[in-house]
């Protein structure tokens, strides 16, 4: 059901937040049910106040330890670890600046680098006891480390490379803020950062085309974005293993999520309420952060994939 009111709210919510270097957030719900945010204290008692962090300022670099293991000489391209640097940090500014994160004293994730995927697999059974081998990369939340192969020519090579490490990085971060997140989320979010990119100052995502590829192939098979978002982890993580949809409708989700102002909105409220340890599945949150609810949440999505997924070629923050 669309809730007019709503779009008023939260649209005076979104422009508060851009009008304000730093400031504190309160959030209400009335009567009525509906939501209420204010940079004013009330004085209703179940008024909670909302942490949200708008001082881009305050994020510097971090000091990433890419950690190269092995035999690098028959690696035929070059590996750049300043940009894997700069591109590690690159999401942690997105998480900072654009979701509202203060990352101030975070322990970095560790890179283990390794030259191919023989003796990534050794590590990871090493150090992670499993196999890994449908990987092309794994955080291990245990140490906060990532560990990620050189990707040979038919894999990408080192585009494909790089890519994979700023996956894992949001994984890692993810992780450090709220490791109970929905799988979906997480996943659909990490996808974004394969994309990522800084130019001039400015953060890009991009069309991630062979998540849009695969949703396209297999659009008849998907489920709705309501079921899809209550599909229970260890369920969607064996499914995903078949065909690997639920990776690219998570992806793509999360793409035209962000590509309007609202959806970002719902994006990161998610990514704030589970940070603060909410205890309530993404499909009970639709009502309240989501213009229109829930139902406008599948609708919008149902109507995307029917267009084919059209989208800008990227997004800018």
């Amino acid at each position: 059901m669309y809730r007019p009111n709503v779009v008023a709210i939260v649209v005076s919510f979104l422009l508060m937040l851009s009008a304000v270097s730093s400031a504190q957030v309160y959030r209400w719900v009335d009567e009525k049910g509906q939501v209420h945010f204010s940079d004013k204290p009330t004085d209703r008692q179940q008024a909670e106040k909302v942490d949200i962090h708008t001082t881009p300022s305050s994020w510097q670099p971090l000091d990433i330890n890419v950690m190269q293991q092995g035999d690098f000489s028959a690696v035929i391209e070059t590996v750049d670890v300043e940009r894997i640097q700069r591109d590690v940090n690159n999401v942690y500014r997105f998480y900072d600046q654009v979701m509202y994160f203060d990352f101030y004293r975070k322990v970095p994730v560790k890179i283990h680098l390794l030259p191919d995927q023989q003796q990534y697999l050794r590590f990871v059974r090493q150090v992670m006891k499993n196999d890994g081998s449908r990987s092309k990369g794994l955080f291990i939340p245990a140490l906060n480390e990532i560990a990620v192969f050189v990707h040979d020519e038919e894999m990408g090579g080192m585009e494909s490379t790089y890519a994979t490490i700023r996956h894992e990085a949001s994984h890692a971060i993810l992780y450090s803020l709220a490791n109970l997140m929905p799988v979906w989320l997480n996943e659909g979010m990490a996808e974004q950062m394969e994309t990522l990119t800084e130019v001039n100052g400015h953060l890009y995502i991009g069309s991630h085309e062979e998540n849009k590829r695969i949703c396209l192939h297999f659009r008849e098979r998907l489920t709705d974005a309501l079921a899809f978002t209550r599909i229970r982890g260890d369920i969607w993580q064996r499914d995903n293993m078949k065909t690997g949809t639920n990776q690219s409708m998570a992806g793509q989700l999360v793409y035209q999520l962000l590509s309007k102002s609202y959806g970002r909105s719902l994006v990161t409220r998610l990514l704030q309420d589970y940070h603060r340890g909410v205890n309530k599945r993404v499909y009970y949150l639709l009502d309240e952060h989501y213009i229109g609810g829930r139902q406008a949440f599948n609708i919008h999505w149902q109507q995307w994939l029917k267009t084919g997924m059209t989208q800008p070629a990227v997004i800018r923050f």
